[in-house]
């Protein structure tokens, strides 16, 4: 089964783990991240409105520059309660999160908005994520490493913070950076991407 798409794809990021994932379609693409500072948070209503605000920035930086191409932005927020949990600027922001996320459900939003000239189509999953208790030396031994520091709320799913997770209900893959069964289903029903051997695109 192999997808093909109707304009040259472009991943507006840099994550690691949002290229593996998207490299899922098997459709090639290039990498042009974003350089534009993301806004405050404080400047929005919800958590949602953050971070799809976040993504539409990201695609829109690039499609000025692209507009033959279809570029995806996304990111990534944690949020407990009412407070957004970015990626930690040092060591002590990092052991903060964590005790604040041990033994509580917290909610990871991914939003991703693809824009091709100045067509934009954005959507965002929600997942909910529940951790284990965190002994004090767990957290102490995890801030020492490199892995917290890219990752919103000081973590990753796919890495040995996962043994973090005591359950998750929501797509897994929207953890990980990218939804990217819901993506696409979004980019085969408008059109911009079809299975090998099926009719011409609908745009």
């Amino acid at each position: 089964m192999k997808f093909t798409a109707k304009h040259p794809l472009i991943l507006a990021s840099q994550s690691p783990r949002r290229k593996d994932l998207l490299a899922l379609l098997g459709i090639p693409f290039d990498i042009v991240p974003s350089d534009i500072p993301e806004p405050d948070p404080q400047g929005f209503k919800s958590p949602v409105d953050y971070v799809r605000a976040c993504a539409a920035q990201k695609a829109a930086d690039i499609a000025e520059s692209r507009p033959e191409a279809l570029v995806i932005g996304s990111d990534t927020v944690v949020v407990l309660g009412k407070e957004i949990l970015l990626k930690p600027k040092d060591r002590q922001q990092a052991s903060r999160y964590l005790r604040k996320l041990s033994g509580k459900a917290h909610e990871v939003i991914t939003a991703v908005c693809v824009q091709q000239g100045t067509e934009e189509m954005c959507f965002h999953e929600s997942v909910k994520v529940k951790f284990y208790e965190l002994p004090a030396a767990w957290i102490d031994a995890y801030v020492d490493t490199e892995d917290p520091y890219d990752k919103a709320g000081a973590y990753g799913i796919q890495t040995v913070s996962g043994l973090f997770v005591e359950k998750i209900e929501g797509d897994y893959n929207a953890v990980v950076g990218l939804p990217v069964a819901k993506l696409l289903q979004q980019l085969t029903h408008a059109g911009y991407v079809k299975v090998e051997g099926a009719h011409d695109y609908a745009k």
